[in-house]
């Protein structure tokens, strides 16, 4: 996809559009060829004959990854994380900070920044703008819990994702939780004893 083609299809990004091809470039591009092939002949009959798979399902699935869907499915996945993630520039404007207040944000664990080709990119989840700082309450005291523990796409995958002991009218995700005045002790506890 082109950066024109990518501004166009998702327009809020168009400031984005060549970082975003650029970063995702440089993931193809280091990514290493799979293949289904690498099992040995046993295994290939262990998984058939558990019933794990069907002679003609292993022979689909072993195409299909031989033509790259493994790949396609870790690129897509890498762009869809990469639009919920801000640039320094959209940030600076939204928080209404210069770059050097945002930076001492991040070293201070006020801000939640990941490097991404190069470039910190903010997971968008952080930011609420019907907050008075224009962030989601209770930002440090996760970002103390997560940081050390996970990988920033599992993060956002965590707080995006309904908690069955987060309950107020039906099971929220932590960012639903912070936002409508919920503990935040309660979402720490969750990260803490389930390193989900």
């Amino acid at each position: 996809m082109t950066c024109a083609a990518l501004e166009k299809r998702y327009p809020v990004r168009g400031r984005d559009s060549t970082f975003i091809v650029n970063a995702l470039t440089d993931m193809l591009l280091a990514m290493a060829p799979m293949s289904m092939q690498k099992l040995t002949e046993n295994e290939v009959r262990f998984l058939i004959e558990s019933g794990a798979f069907t002679t003609e399902e292993w022979a689909e699935t072993s195409a299909s990854v031989n033509r790259g869907s493994l790949q396609l499915g870790a690129a897509e996945g890498r762009l869809l994380a990469l639009f919920e993630t801000e640039s320094m520039e959209t940030v600076t404007d939204f928080l209404g900070w210069n770059e050097d207040a945002v930076r001492a944000a991040v070293s201070a664990g006020r801000l939640y920044a990941v490097e991404i080709s190069g470039r910190l990119r903010f997971p968008t989840w952080q930011f609420h703008a019907a907050s008075p700082t224009n962030l989601l309450p209770g930002l440090t005291k996760i970002f103390s819990v997560i940081s050390p523990r996970w990988h920033w796409q599992i993060a956002a995958a965590f707080v995006a994702t309904p908690q069955s002991s987060l309950v107020a009218e039906g099971r929220k995700t932590p960012v639903e939780w912070l936002r409508d005045g919920g503990d935040v002790n309660e979402v720490t506890q969750l990260i803490e004893s389930d390193d989900w």
